[in-house]
């Protein structure tokens, strides 16, 4: 697989977190009308006298009914509670990102390291392979003078990255970049995103997401305060959580045209 197919799988969740808090969150203003209730009751068999809860999705493009027994009401499915879903979903973006980048690493690894020296990126060059990996890759050569023994290397190569190293800020992005061989990333990524954005606005942007990441992995997405007599979450709203997943489809998809160019 592609590391753009895993990456499209795994924004895919991302999106779907959203999809869900629009199909949950209760946009009801109105208790449920007495008539309507006793006709919904009586269609599923349901008691007459049973209470039910009624939860109204965006544009009421969905509707879910809630039995009296579960012992649930309409405060589950307010924003202030349903915002987990956004949180999760900024974080899964992101997460999609981290991926992407170590497997295009490791994708590209064998091939660059088969370059010649002076050929091979420096930031690439500055991994360190167990022993044990180098024993094992020089023994098939031995063996084979024709043998490949790329995958040796490239799965040394892959735990080395993910017990190391984190791809998620602009500092890291442009380093794991780098170990592919290219230079000047932000202004040959910006040149390829929607709108052409100057490349300092891509890495601010960036920035921001990542911070806000750290703030609900590290932080519980709570407001930082010495005495806390009340305690305060983060505000996050729907319409900026899904403009920065989608904002990180398009960073990915501006790289990957990028290094394809470039290898």
């Amino acid at each position: 697989m592609e590391p753009k197919e895993a990456f499209d799988t795994a924004l895919a969740r991302a999106e779907h977190l959203l999809t869900l808090y629009d199909l949950l969150h209760d946009t009801r203003a109105r208790k449920v009308r007495r008539d309507w209730a006793g006709k919904f009751k009586e269609i599923v068999h349901w008691p007459a006298s049973e209470n039910i809860v009624r939860i109204d999705g965006r544009d009421r493009k969905s509707i879910l009914i809630l039995r009296e027994e579960l012992r649930i009401d309409r405060s589950r499915f307010t924003h202030e509670v349903l915002s987990e879903l956004l949180r999760s979903a900024l974080v899964a973006a992101v997460s999609a990102l981290d991926r992407y980048l170590h497997d295009l690493v490791v994708e590209h690894s064998w091939k660059l390291l088969s370059r010649k020296e002076e050929h091979i990126p420096t930031e690439l060059s500055k991994l360190q392979l167990p022993i044990l990996t180098t024993k094992k890759a020089l023994k098939k050569l031995r063996g084979d003078p024709k043998s490949r023994p790329g995958y040796i290397v490239k799965k040394a190569v892959q735990e080395n990255l993910h017990r190391q190293f984190t791809f998620q800020n602009p500092d890291s992005v442009v380093q794991a970049c780098r170990m592919l061989g290219v230079e000047d990333l932000w202004a040959l990524a910006a040149s390829r995103m929607p709108g052409r954005p100057d490349k300092e606005h891509v890495v601010s942007t960036l920035k921001n997401i990542a911070m806000r990441r750290n703030q609900i992995v590290h932080e519980a997405d709570l407001i930082r305060k010495i005495k806390p007599k009340t305690i305060t979450t983060r505000s996050i709203k729907l319409a900026e959580t899904r403009e920065h997943v989608e904002w990180i489809r398009s960073l990915v998809a501006a790289i990957d045209a990028v290094v394809k160019q470039a290898i």
